[in-house]
């Protein structure tokens, strides 16, 4: 990943993403940072860790699966109380087979649940994934549910 914590500390926060599984923990950690000095509560905090860390698993597996050495781009960005993502890779596109069944192939519709908006754009130069969130002032989460407990 590049630069430091200081680059966290602006409006717009930018990570390089290797493709590597190994760094997502880490990609994880800078956004909840930023996402927590910016003061967004804690419920909307994991929602978007959730979104945004399936976003960049799937360019990390899908979009580089046959260049290990492609970089991943997560650029997060507050306007008021909407905070727009886009996770872009260069890597190849295929469109969805359909085939959902079993255990795989959930994260677009995860992505779609927890943001307000989900959109996926794939092209022969990479993919595009913007996710869009509406923060809320409710650190407890939707009908007082608390935030979650898991992890990406």
């Amino acid at each position: 990943m590049t630069g430091g914590t200081s680059a966290d500390v602006g409006p717009v926060l930018t990570i390089e993403l290797p493709a590597d599984p190994g760094r997502l923990a880490a990609t994880r950690e800078r956004l909840r940072g930023w996402l927590h000095a910016r003061g967004v509560s804690e419920w909307d905090v994991e929602t978007v860790l959730i979104a945004t860390g399936e976003a960049c698993a799937n360019a990390i597996e899908h979009g580089y699966r046959f260049a290990p050495e492609g970089i991943t781009t997560l650029r997060a960005e507050l306007r008021g109380d909407r905070l727009e993502i886009e996770v872009r890779d260069q890597g190849g596109w295929r469109p969805a087979d359909g085939d959902e069944s079993g255990d795989r192939g959930r994260g677009r519709l995860i992505m779609a649940r927890v943001m307000d908006e989900a959109t996926i754009v794939g092209t022969p130069e990479g993919t595009c994934v913007r996710l869009v969130k509406r923060l809320t002032d409710d650190v407890s989460g939707p009908a007082g549910t608390g935030s979650s407990e898991d992890q990406l």
